[in-house]
């Protein structure tokens, strides 16, 4: 037994180097240091195979704890997913029968609660082209005045349908957060100008709070202009379009899906698992 536990751990070398892979690919590139570190630990797993298990261990732990000192929550969700597998690690490796149990039941509930990956992933690829004439464009955090990337996508996005269809107008919708000097509206708003799009063809909707009030609030400003809202387009990120399209329905608004260009992609891995939740209130709730 000594002697097959001094064996390199094929599985911490494998696990180890994915999760530098993940950070190289995933992050910014200014935090490739991280994955460095990683893909060090690889040296003492192999020079010390007894070591492996805690290396591993540590090093997830680590990963959890930095990607939550990210602002934005998508990290904060993708750090679940090393945190789970840390917590399987220690269970599945020290822990009662009883535990394990209890544990693989927990793995089940998991997989229930990603059930609505199906239809998010289904929205997000069958998304293409519109020629609506109204697209609203759904807000995302502002840091100050400083749009975020995903605003940024949203309204290029926003400005590739402007310019496929000249009579089209832009409603950009989102109301001021906190952490935020202006609203998320007046940001996406100046951005458009910057970018060439006409003042007078931009609606501001600067109040809403929620995916909900964007659509609903959206409405009621193409109306109290004279347009028509039934049919539209709306424009977010592609996890987000199943639930804003069923949303847009539930008020009346048949709307085409227009999905701006991913960012990173551990934070929009970790929106992608936050949405699921979304989905699943949206299902019980209606909201």
């Amino acid at each position: 037994m000594k002697q097959a536990s001094a064996k390199p751990k094929i599985w911490a070398v494998l696990a180890l180097a994915l999760l530098a892979l993940s950070v190289w690919f995933g992050l910014p590139p200014h935090y490739r240091y991280v994955a460095a570190l990683l893909a060090a630990l690889i040296l003492p797993v192999l020079f010390r195979p007894v070591w492996a298990f805690w290396i591993v261990l540590g090093a997830l732990v680590g990963l959890v704890a930095f990607l939550f000192t990210f602002r934005a929550s998508g990290y904060h969700y993708a750090a679940l997913v090393p945190l789970g597998a840390g917590v399987l690690l220690l269970v599945f490796r020290f822990g009662k029968r009883g535990l394990k149990r209890l544990a693989a039941v927990a793995t089940g509930l998991l997989l229930v609660l990603l059930i609505p990956e199906v239809p998010i992933l289904q929205a997000a690829l069958a998304a293409g082209e519109s020629d609506a004439p109204y697209v609203i464009v759904l807000g995302a955090a502002v840091y100050g005045q400083t749009p975020s990337i995903s605003v940024r996508h949203r309204c290029d996005r926003a400005i590739q349908h402007l310019q496929r269809n000249p009579g089209a107008r832009a409603l950009v919708s989102g109301g001021q957060g906190e952490g935020e000097d202006i609203s998320e509206a007046e940001a996406m708003g100046r951005y458009l100008v910057e970018k060439g799009v006409a003042a007078d063809r931009i609606l501001l909707e600067d109040k809403s709070t929620s995916t909900w009030e964007n659509l609903s609030f959206s409405k009621a400003l193409i109306e109290g202009t004279g347009g028509d809202p039934s049919r539209v387009a709306v424009v977010s990120s592609a996890y987000h379009l199943y639930r804003a399209r069923r949303m847009a329905a539930a008020l009346g608004m048949a709307a085409d899906g227009l999905p701006s260009a991913d960012g990173y992609p551990l934070y929009m891995t970790g929106m992608y698992l936050r949405e699921a939740l979304a989905v699943w209130k949206l299902w019980v709730m209606g909201i």
